[in-house]
């Protein structure tokens, strides 16, 4: 490892991915024919709150629903989001792939920081064929925890650990991604940050260092 090697630290759901969320409505729409739940459930107001978590989702479109019984229809949604799934429904964002190889060949440290689980992640990650793009995968699950908190923080401890184990100083962390708790981590830890906007989410407001809609954009940092 030498001192000009950096770090890029990445989010995944919304900045190397697109349709998620898409795929994620037809769950939730799904579990609302099993169960004979009465809600409408709209890709507008899916997109509207992406970014809460699972559970808050459930309390969201099934208001009338005990929490035991939203507990239940979560286990279900982890279920129902598999391989085939995913696969139909996702796709890498454009020019991902270019950019996480070039940073890689230049010789640099890719990583992912996820609010969702490991395996979830991992799972994204193969199904999209960018598995072998990154030097470590962190998968922080806030969904299966129903007590707060804080993307920011948690991110930021993960990058930062990152860092002082490849001895990465923090004037070379670039962190990307497309929501305030991504850019917010990076600030947390005085690193440079990236806005991607999705175009699919074209009015999140962050305070990223910079804001791009093109993630070939990055490659400037190497």
């Amino acid at each position: 490892m030498t001192k000009k090697s950096k770090l890029f630290a990445w989010d995944f759901h919304g900045t190397l991915e697109q349709g998620t969320e898409v795929g994620f409505a037809e769950i939730l729409k799904n579990l609302a024919r099993e169960i004979n739940y009465e809600t409408k459930i709209e890709l507008e107001e899916v997109r509207r709150l992406f970014g809460v978590s699972v559970l808050d989702y459930l309390k969201h479109f099934f208001p009338m629903l005990t929490n035991e019984e939203l507990v239940e229809l979560r286990s279900r949604i982890r279920t129902s989001q598999n391989r085939k799934h995913i696969a139909a429904f996702i796709r890498p964002a454009p020019y991902a792939h270019e950019v996480l190889g070039k940073i890689k060949t230049a010789g640099h440290k890719n990583i992912v920081v996820s609010t969702s689980s490991q395996k979830h992640i991992r799972r994204f990650l193969r199904i999209v064929k960018m598995l072998r793009c990154f030097d470590e995968i962190f998968g922080i699950d806030r969904h299966s925890l129903d007590t707060p908190f804080n993307i920011a923080e948690e991110k930021a401890k993960v990058i930062e650990n990152f860092a002082k184990r490849h001895r990465i100083d923090k004037r070379s962390i670039i962190v990307i991604g497309d929501r305030p708790g991504d850019v917010d981590a990076g600030l947390l830890i005085e690193a440079k940050t990236y806005q991607y906007i999705n175009p699919d989410f074209p009015n999140v407001i962050t305070n990223a260092h910079f804001k791009i809609s093109d993630l070939r954009k990055i490659l400037r940092e190497i």
